[in-house]
């Protein structure tokens, strides 16, 4: 990211929140410079509750076995080098792929790919946000204040095609706006 934290946080809370969330919705990155790859914590907190959270150590938790299970399962051989370039590598890839946007579907995220994910964000309209692959990025666009009146009726019917843990944003603005109870 190109910006400090501090300045695209301000820049999330307070010019790209909608009103009627302002001082509800608050986003939390810590880094720990002195553990290992300066790894972190990042959380969306509502109303003085933390709802979601991605870190690595929650990432990486069962991580191993199912990118194992699916490497298994569709017979992808494991890296090696060969002393000119990785072998397989790109298999590997498109499998570790697949997993990150399983996992992300579950709410299973780490601070790298919430970053990522606002970096996106802050780089597309909002129509494209709200459509987006990324649930991330769909998150940060439904509380957005671009997303007005008649595009939340327009989207109100495609809550259940949320993963669960976003379906809580979705309702969030929703009920914010008076659209729902």
């Amino acid at each position: 990211m190109g910006q400090s934290w501090s300045g695209i946080k301000k820049r999330l809370e307070q010019d790209l929140l909608c009103d009627s969330l302002k001082g509800r919705v608050k986003y939390f990155i810590i880094k720990y410079k002195n553990s290992h790859d300066e790894s972190g914590r990042v959380a969306i907190i509502v109303d003085g509750k933390e709802i979601i959270q991605g870190n690595i150590f929650r990432y990486y938790k069962g991580y191993w076995e199912v990118e194992q299970k699916y490497k298994r399962q569709l017979n992808i051989p494991r890296r090696f080098w060969n002393g000119k370039e990785m072998e397989n590598d790109l298999e590997n890839q498109e499998v570790e792929n697949y997993i990150d946007e399983i996992r992300l579907e579950e709410g299973i995220f780490d601070v790298w790919q919430f970053t990522d994910a606002v970096e996106e964000f802050l780089s597309l309209s909002i129509e494209e946000s709200l459509t987006s692959q990324n649930p991330l990025i769909r998150l940060l666009a439904i509380v957005d204040r671009r997303v007005g009146i008649r595009t939340l009726t327009k989207i109100m019917n495609c809550i259940r095609d949320q993963p669960i843990w976003l379906q809580y944003f979705y309702k969030l603005r929703f009920q914010a706006e008076g659209l729902i109870k």
